[in-house]
């Protein structure tokens, strides 16, 4: 993982979930992945391209993004509706950290998400870097950052 950018990235990705997530949370401390990631129920992958190689990972479990999306909405989302919102989600808060990289002079592109649903192993990766967010009155999310070597 590229040291030198994966604190700015880090908290880019931080600044970005504050605009789209309309409440409070609280950031714990940072773990290191370098085996695998395990996604145990819903999530969303969005690749990152150009002057950034990696992927960003927004998981967690349903009842979570249920009450995120009451939150957002105001009202319950189940099935591919949830599925949706979750890649939503995704591509709000990695479009938000690709406009905010880019202010520092970071060219990020992201690609189309991919909803992840059911237990899923994602490997495939060095390190990863996962944090939990403890949404307040609503849960805990994982913020995971996945930022290939430099050739």
């Amino acid at each position: 993982m590229p040291q030198a950018v994966l604190p700015e990235v880090l908290n880019t990705s931080f600044e970005a979930a504050k605009v789209v997530f309309p409440v409070p949370f609280v950031r714990e401390k940072l773990e290191v992945v370098n085996q695998y990631i395990h996604s145990e129920e819903l999530g969303v992958l969005i690749g990152l391209t150009h002057d950034l190689q990696g992927r960003l990972i927004i998981e967690g479990r349903a009842p979570v993004f249920q009450a995120l999306g009451v939150a957002m909405y105001g009202m319950e989302l189940a099935d591919a509706m949830l599925e949706s919102f979750v890649g939503e989600i995704g591509n709000m808060v990695a479009g938000n950290m690709s406009t905010r990289l880019a202010e520092n002079g970071i060219h990020v592109e992201i690609s189309p998400p991919t909803v992840i649903v059911g237990p899923t192993k994602l490997t495939g990766f060095v390190t990863a870097a996962k944090i939990p967010l403890h949404l307040e009155n609503i849960g805990v999310i994982h913020v995971i950052l996945i930022l290939d070597e430099s050739e």
